[in-house]
């Protein structure tokens, strides 16, 4: 799945609970700007230093990065502050390297450290309160970002949350695909296509 929407949206829930991961004006993919926060998880607490954007390449034709934000670490090191939507292979918590490929603009070189343990895409289904989800994902330690109201990009940092989370997204989505710390597809589910 590869949207190529160059506005992402932060899902804003009608209920008081954010989604995970995300909040108002989470950085848009493929550029960077002064948008975003992040909001908290059991397992990631929010992080209330400096941070940065990073810019994490992908390839894609019409979509050339996807924009996170960043916690500085020192010595060109970053933790991830946001679950990327459109990338699997980095992940909220994660520990990255970057550098700056121009005045303020900095791209993501390696991952030093996976803290995350799945990524999962998917579109939950028609008639699915969203909030409700949400705040059932939250619970099990599930970070989330969302497009729109049906499109969403989640992080899991504990094995045994993945496995709980893969049987909610089965009652309550669509389609999904669920990723491996390194990118791998591990499963697809419903009708998710990928591109070559």
């Amino acid at each position: 799945m590869h949207p190529t929407d160059d506005a992402r949206q932060s899902h804003q829930p009608a209920a008081p609970a954010p989604v995970t991961g995300a909040a108002p004006g989470t950085p848009p993919i493929g550029r960077c700007d002064d948008r975003a926060t992040t909001g908290p998880t059991p397992d990631h607490p929010s992080v209330t230093t400096d941070h940065v954007h990073l810019r994490i390449p992908l390839d894609h034709p019409e979509v050339p990065s996807e924009c996170v934000w960043a916690v500085p670490l020192g010595g060109g090191r970053y933790r991830i502050a946001n679950v990327p939507f459109l990338v699997h292979h980095v992940g909220l918590g994660d520990v990255v390297a970057a550098v700056e490929v121009e005045p303020g603009e900095l791209e993501l070189v390696d991952v030093i450290e996976h803290i995350h343990v799945a990524s999962f895409s998917y579109e939950l289904l028609r008639g699915v309160d969203v909030e409700d989800f949400v705040e059932r994902s939250r619970e099990l330690g599930v970070a989330t970002e969302g497009m729109g109201r049906r499109l969403f990009a989640s992080n899991v940092h504990r094995h045994d949350a993945a496995e709980r989370f893969e049987r909610l997204l089965e009652e309550h989505a669509d389609w999904f695909e669920r990723f491996a710390p390194d990118g791998r597809i591990l499963r697809q589910f419903g009708d998710a296509l990928l591109e070559p």
